[in-house]
């Protein structure tokens, strides 16, 4: 596995495009904090997701800022194909070893079949092989969440 990060952020779109064309088929992912920790809003991001899409790669999405998104665009609008919604920094939760600080992990259409299934009540659209991945978590952080978000 290679990774690589780009430092001058006014060269990001022709530094990304290189490296996508230099790992061509091996590309598998990118990694993409949005906004940035800095709390930029990239302009071009959708055109950065496309690009990787276009070489066959996924989108996944840090949403550690994710509260910076919610009214002005979301992980969809933007070409993200998996979001993980860190709720200790988006919604104030404490940050702990896998307990409270978890969030949901969401996925685009395409990669839903891939998603863990529930131990006991069977979705049939997805394949059972799937499994669960873990039987614990922080309910409550999930409700504040979904509440904040469709409010």
């Amino acid at each position: 596995m290679h990774y690589f990060t780009i430092e001058q952020r006014e060269t990001l779109e022709r530094q990304l495009r290189a490296r996508a064309d230099e790992h061509g088929d091996a590309l598998g992912a990118l990694m993409l904090t949005y906004p940035s920790t800095h709390g930029v809003f990239e302009t071009r991001v959708k055109e950065v997701c496309r690009l990787i899409h276009e070489r066959g790669g996924q989108v996944y999405l840090d949403g550690a800022n994710l509260n910076a998104q919610v009214g002005l665009t979301s992980p969809a609008a933007i070409g993200a194909d998996v979001c993980h919604m860190n709720l200790h920094k988006t919604f104030c939760i404490p940050h702990g070893g896998g307990g409270p600080g978890m969030g949901p992990i969401a996925v685009a259409a395409h990669l839903a079949p891939f998603l863990p299934s529930h131990p006991v009540v069977h979705d049939a659209d997805l394949p059972e092989a799937n499994g669960a991945v873990s039987a614990s978590g922080a309910a409550s952080a999930n409700r504040a969440t979904s509440a904040f978000i469709s409010r």
